[in-house]
């Protein structure tokens, strides 16, 4: 049944627009719509609502949207374009002196933009962007002015943005020297990561370790106390050895486990009279269902030679609080401190930004108190269960990142279901010794570009699976979860530009009842690897990103492991291939072959076998156990 005209959102623009544009015959606003033009999202109406609508350019933009969601485009596609012509038209009206739309000459005006005779200050970049942008809006407008009925096309062309042709602009862009210039800043980022490639995935693993003995330690400390504890208590552990193999330790970890009672009064001079007199009673904050156990992190200790003892490589990121939801939380000179020690890093303003509760940060309903607490200690307190969520998700992507090349938008599709995790039961290749079927796990999800909800390949390995089963287990031990339960179904992250063509799933990477944005997966592989810094060979330090590792797989793949461009060009689902697809295009067979060599190599390279068994016992017989969602 179609939905009532009024309950869709962009009826919300009826009498803010231009009737003829309201009602725009073969789009989703086209009163005879019945479902085979896609509808025009709330994040566009709202965007419209709130930035667009008291401006010139109002009604070609309003027009633009439904266009081209008629003609397939992606949501962020759409968003980006409506953004940059935005901005563009608000910048260039102004410097110009137009009032009206109609006083917008594109054949004049845009030549002017492009030889920077009107805001030289913008770069060749800015200036390439919008022309990208304008010029594939204009001609998409074309089109589909084209494919209305001849009478109906004078109503319409006011509406649509003019074409520019090619030779008004033709040698006022230097679309070589710019493009060159964007390749070359990648190809030195990717020059800095590629060497330490094997190191990135070794690195990781450990560091995850260190944080899963971390919660052991605690987990174990807290069951020795008792069903009354009385806090403080102090512990410790020894980090760096290896008992099976007679390799002692290097270093001791002290902590203190404390409650708020504890804590508060341990501390009196840094609090209200009357919070210690809460804290001593056991009333309001300090009641007992609210009195929870936490842990510092009080010292390191080196038990062997004489470096520094290591201790734990993110306890500057606690300490100084520029972890979860608000990075930059406290007075302006705190925040100036912050802003200078994330820039000494080579850090963007929000590096470790997380929009899930929870995740890299104090739960909600303590993160107030804790943060607080922190100012008044001298150790650094650490959210233990957290920090194993935080480092697990970030293990996940990193090994995801590598192992396959895909896209962060790729990687957040994953769920756990049979169509998405599937177990493929292949022949072997006729000039093989072996004629066994072959058994490969792939993953299936939907790659960038493709207009159809049509999911392609993206094969995995045991390390990769092993890893799946550790986070499917760590989100049923967080959700609660009676054994065989499936994970909470959560709608795809909201924000994202593709959202509208997943829906809700049992996605893998949720945390606190949310689907996990691109900026937070990110933000726990950066914090994983923090530490680990990566320079060009001028000194500029860079920052991982998804995409970036994305680039050093392929880089890696091609150089290091001599494995046939087109066969990472199908590994990495793009369409665009080098010059090599047109001598040799790999069958199914030869991808998959070529992904159980690569994948059993590089398993190889990194001792996690070695990483797993320093863990405690349980941890090892977790590794080595597999869920019967597996199905094996």
């Amino acid at each position: 049944m179609p939905v009532p005209t009024e309950s869709k959102p962009w009826q919300r623009l009826r009498g803010k627009i231009a009737a003829e544009v309201l009602g725009a015959p073969r789009t989703a606003a086209d009163p005879s719509n019945q479902g085979q033009w896609p509808e025009v999202p709330h994040r566009v109406v709202f965007y419209l609502e709130h930035n667009v609508l008291d401006k010139p350019w109002r009604d070609p933009l309003a027009l633009l949207a439904p266009v081209m969601l008629a003609r397939r485009f992606e949501l962020v596609s759409v968003f980006n374009k409506l953004s940059t012509l935005h901005n563009g038209f608000g910048r260039l009206f102004e410097a110009l002196g137009l009032v009206r739309m109609e006083d917008w000459n594109a054949t004049k005006h845009v030549p002017m933009y492009l030889k920077s005779d009107v805001l030289p200050e913008d770069t060749p970049v800015a200036r390439r962007r919008f022309w990208m942008d304008y010029n594939s809006a204009s001609k998409t407008m074309a089109i589909w002015l084209l494919g209305l009925p001849q009478k109906r096309r004078p109503a319409y062309e006011p509406f649509t943005l003019p074409v520019v042709p090619a030779f008004f602009v033709q040698g006022l862009i230097p679309e070589r020297e710019i493009v060159e210039r964007q390749q070359q800043k990648r190809k030195a980022e990717t020059g800095a990561v590629v060497p330490r490639f094997i190191a990135i995935r070794s690195e990781a693993h450990l560091r995850f370790n260190r944080v899963a003995r971390l919660r052991r330690a605690y987990r174990e400390a807290l069951q020795s106390l008792g069903p009354q504890p009385r806090f403080p208590v102090t512990f410790s552990y020894d980090e760096g050895g290896d008992n099976e193999r007679g390799i002692p330790a290097q270093e001791r970890l002290w902590f203190t486990i404390w409650d708020r009672r504890s804590f508060v009064q341990a501390h009196p001079e840094a609090y209200y009279w009357r919070t210690v007199s809460y804290a001593r009673t056991g009333v309001g904050a300090f009641a007992t269902d609210l009195n929870r156990p936490f842990l510092e992190f009080v010292r390191a200790e080196r038990l062997m030679g004489d470096a520094p003892p290591a201790g734990f490589w993110f306890a500057d990121l606690l300490k100084l609080g520029v972890v979860g939801q608000r990075p930059y939380y406290g007075s302006p000179e705190n925040v100036r401190k912050k802003h200078a020690w994330l820039t000494s890093w080579g850090y963007a303003r929000k590096p470790f930004r997380s929009d899930v509760a929870g995740l890299l940060t104090w739960p909600e309903a303590e993160i107030t108190f804790m943060r607080c607490a922190q100012l008044r200690c001298q150790g650094v307190l650490l959210p233990v269960e957290s920090l194993y969520a935080t480092a697990l998700f970030g293990l996940m992507a990193i090994d995801l990142f590598t192992t396959t090349g895909a896209r962060i938008n790729e990687v957040m599709q994953i769920h756990l279901t049979d169509n998405c995790i599937v177990r493929l039961k292949m022949p072997a290749p006729p000039e093989s010794e072996d004629q066994s079927a072959r058994l490969r796990y792939i993953l299936r999800l939907v790659p960038k570009g493709e207009k159809t909800n049509t999911p392609k390949d993206y094969f995995i390995g045991e390390q990769t699976k092993q890893l799946l089963v550790k986070l499917a287990q760590m989100l049923g031990e967080h959700y609660h979860l009676e054994p065989g339960q499936a994970l909470p179904s959560v709608p795809f992250h909201a924000h994202n530009g593709r959202a509208h063509r997943f829906g809700t799933s049992p996605y893998l990477f949720q945390y606190s009842g949310g689907h996990m944005s691109g900026e937070t997966i990110s933000s726990c592989m950066r914090f994983l690897l923090h530490g680990m810094v990566f320079k060009t060979r001028e000194g500029k330090l860079v920052v991982l990103k998804s995409h970036l590792l994305r680039h050093a797989f392929a880089t890696h793949v091609v150089q290091v492991e001599k494995i046939p461009v087109d066969i990472v060009g199908a590994w990495l689902h793009q369409k665009d291939l080098t010059t090599t697809e047109y001598y040799s295009k790999p069958t199914e067979n030869m991808v998959a072959e070529a992904a159980d060599v690569y994948l059993a190599r590089i398993a190889s390279e990194i001792d996690v076998d070695r990483a797993v068994l320093r863990t405690p016992p349980e941890l090892q017989q977790l590794y080595d156990s597999s869920p019967a969602f597996w199905k094996l």
